[in-house]
């Protein structure tokens, strides 16, 4: 067990001590049951009655950034992901820090995190870390520069950065870092695709051909690498993996688009909720706009893509809903679905992608958003 202890100071302005004594920083079921008495017991209610009266605290975090800014580690440490351990321990250190940055929460809930140009507020950690705790994310977005990168992404302000959105981030920054990523297997899209794919189909489901599709700019941009953060152009990938909610069971899939085979392929982690006819009908946007996009911008007539799809890939691409892992509690979707994304594009099996396991990936991803990094091989 790691001991350690510092001062700070309660919104009374009483000294209290941050301290760790008492936690076993071995056992991340230890961890996370003092995580929750700080962030989900009374610090939430608490945190509702100061917060009109006092001004918000900021902590300055890490910056979302672009792959051109990333800091390549050296030949040594590129081993790429196939040597990723799942399981690996959290480092004593930054579990230290997440202790510290939550207890300094609880003591003072107008403390916010501050991500660059993206602000959390205690409701953030509080939802990922507790047990069955929804990911969706209280991040209010205040500048959308870091996601816009200059261009019209058509995203509307009032949407919130998601925990999903961050935890696919730090994975491409991690695979931008580790990789030759000139051409690799694979990318991901943010948890705003999806929307603008369904906004895109509604506007042209009138149309019984694709030539005359309008095509949102919003999704040209993706398809040309240039967002979101440390993503990779579309030509220089084999699949992508995108996260899609299913709004009327509140339901989080993961979603991989095999732009090699010209199939799309869904891992869901509760199948007994959903059936396969009602999979295919909500994704049936995604099946149709997808080969429209592709011809729009000419994608299987240059770049890496002579096309292998056995079939003509103009026409809706096939849905196929895969066997893997299941959830046994709610609330745990959006952390399978990060899992899925994770063991996939780095061609592990999903043997550690587990109920039981989730906890302890819960607490990871809180470590990894606070450090700013996912963690390497």
């Amino acid at each position: 067990m790691l001991l350690g202890g510092d001062i700070g100071e309660s919104t009374e302005g009483t000294q209290l001590e941050f301290s760790i004594r008492d936690i076993d920083l071995d056992q991340h079921t230890a961890v996370l049951s003092k995580l929750n008495v700080w962030l989900n017991h009374n610090g939430k209610a608490f945190a509702q009655g100061v917060q009109l009266r006092k001004r918000k605290r900021i902590i300055p975090k890490w910056k979302i950034i672009e792959a051109s800014e990333l800091v390549p580690k050296i030949a040594a440490q590129t081993t790429g992901l196939k040597t990723l351990d799942p399981m690996k321990a959290i480092p004593h250190d930054d579990l230290v820090n997440l202790l510290k940055l939550c207890w300094e929460w609880r003591q003072d809930p107008n403390l916010v995190m501050q991500f660059g140009n993206v602000e959390a507020e205690i409701e953030f950690l509080a939802s990922l870390v507790k047990a069955d705790g929804w990911l969706k994310g209280d991040v209010s977005v205040i500048d959308y520069a870091f996601v816009l990168t200059s261009i019209d992404y058509e995203i509307d302000k009032k949407n919130m950065l998601q925990h999903l959105d961050l935890g696919l981030y730090l994975m491409r920054k991690r695979q931008q870092q580790l990789e030759e990523v000139e051409i690799a297997d694979w990318t991901t899209t943010d948890v705003f695709f999806m929307n603008h794919i369904s906004t895109c189909f509604a506007e042209n489901k009138r149309k019984k051909q694709q030539v005359g599709w309008k095509i949102r700019k919003s999704l040209l941009n993706v398809v040309n690498g240039k967002v979101p953060p440390c993503r990779l152009d579309w030509q220089n990938v084999y699949t992508v993996y995108t996260p899609f909610m299913l709004t009327k069971y509140k339901h989080w899939v993961a979603v991989m688009i095999d732009l090699v085979l010209c199939e799309i392929k869904v891992y869901d982690s509760k199948v007994s909720l959903i059936p396969d006819d009602i999979i295919k009908e909500e994704l049936a946007p995604l099946s149709i706009t997808l080969p429209n996009l592709l011809n729009t911008m000419d994608f299987y007539e240059e770049g890496v893509y002579a096309n292998n799809c056995s079939r003509d890939w103009w026409c809706p691409w096939p849905i196929e809903r895969v066997d893997v892992p299941q959830e046994s509690s709610e609330g745990d979707c959006g952390m399978f679905v990060l899992k899925y994304i994770e063991l996939f594009s780095a061609q592990l099996p999903l043997a550690t992608c587990t109920a039981h396991n989730m906890p302890f990936f819960r607490l990871k991803l809180a470590a990894e958003i606070t450090r700013g990094d996912a963690y390497f091989p």
